[in-house]
């Protein structure tokens, strides 16, 4: 009498239905080369297989990273920019009116609470429109890798599913960065390295992102910061590059000001002008620097899932 259970038998547990997914191992395409995966360099690869993959990101996939980038973050970025200048010189002005027989300066808070009230809740649902589009540039580079059609429609609208979950997520790593910076400098370093890669960690695996992130820090032996070390060092120099060009636009047209209308109102409108001209220029020349960066925390998250056996066609499937 056989006690092997049959398959019919109610007793045995139904195996579920999805939320699961075969291991890593059986993503692996029988005689697959590990060192031409579009996007998990080999072990040990060093830091030239990070940046090869860095390259071969941008030559399948810069179109739709192009676009998405430029609709989701090079726009609100102009928003946010310019509102904080109009902000700043007429509702600031506006909220402040000097007695010019006394000398007294009379301050509306009220008015000046409300407004900042408004810009609050814009600057929040333009940063979802940019986790939004963090998410979709993910989808579309991750599919085209593994040999996926995809459309802009289809990643953005992967990107718009998972932006709320994104921002609850990015609400505890602000605190905690908050947290960390007001302790001391470099607690708050140690805090934005081991979140940096929060993001991937939510969106392929949805699990625990900023243990699994602190996690991932510690056991990478040195290449998790050896990487995120060469995105700020990069994004500094292109930083201090974009501050340059803005600084030289602002002081010309403040010069041309200046001689041409003095301090009047024509003269503060002309000044505004320019810097909301130096504000739009620098967020345009920051876009392949903001490509750049989302391509460096990606592959620094894909590199490290290859330490775990993890492949492009898995990382894929773990993508939805």
């Amino acid at each position: 009498m056989s006690l092997t259970p049959g398959p019919y038998d109610p007793a045995v547990p139904p195996a579920p239905n999805a939320g699961y997914l075969p291991p890593q191992s059986a993503f692996v395409q029988p005689g697959a080369d590990p060192y031409h995966d579009p996007l998990v360099a080999p072990p040990h690869g060093g830091v030239g297989g990070w940046f090869k993959r860095i390259g071969g990101l941008f030559q399948r996939s810069w179109r739709p990273t192009l676009l998405i980038i430029l609709v989701t973050q090079l726009l609100p970025g102009m928003i946010i920019g310019v509102g904080a200048i109009f902000i700043g010189v007429y509702v600031g002005l506006n909220s402040i009116e000097m007695d010019s027989t006394t000398g007294r300066v009379d301050f509306d808070a009220a008015a000046f609470a409300g407004v900042f009230a408004v810009a609050l809740v814009v600057i929040l649902a333009l940063y979802v429109i940019q986790l939004a589009g963090y998410a979709a540039a993910t989808h579309a580079v991750t599919r085209q890798a593994a040999g996926v059609p995809t459309s802009l429609g289809e990643s953005l609208g992967y990107g718009f599913r998972r932006c709320l979950g994104l921002f609850g997520w990015y609400v505890p790593v602000v605190l905690l960065t908050m947290l960390g910076l007001v302790a001391c400098l470099l607690p708050g370093f140690y805090v934005i390295a081991g979140t940096a890669l929060v993001g991937p960690i939510f969106l392929f695996e949805r699990r625990n992102p900023i243990g699994r992130s602190f996690d991932m820090l510690h056991k990478s032996g040195g290449r998790v910061l050896g990487r995120l070390a060469l995105i700020m060092l990069i994004t500094i120099g292109a930083s201090l590059a974009v501050s340059a060009v803005e600084s030289v636009i602002q002081l010309i047209i403040d010069n041309v000001s200046t001689q041409t209308f003095g301090p009047t109102v024509d003269g503060i409108a002309v000044i505004t002008v320019g810097a909301i001209v130096a504000t739009v220029l620098g967020t345009v020349i920051q876009l392949p620097l903001t490509m750049f960066q989302f391509a460096g925390i990606l592959l620094t998250y894909t590199e490290q899932r290859g330490y775990e056996g993890a492949t492009t066609p898995h990382l894929n499937a773990e993508l939805r």
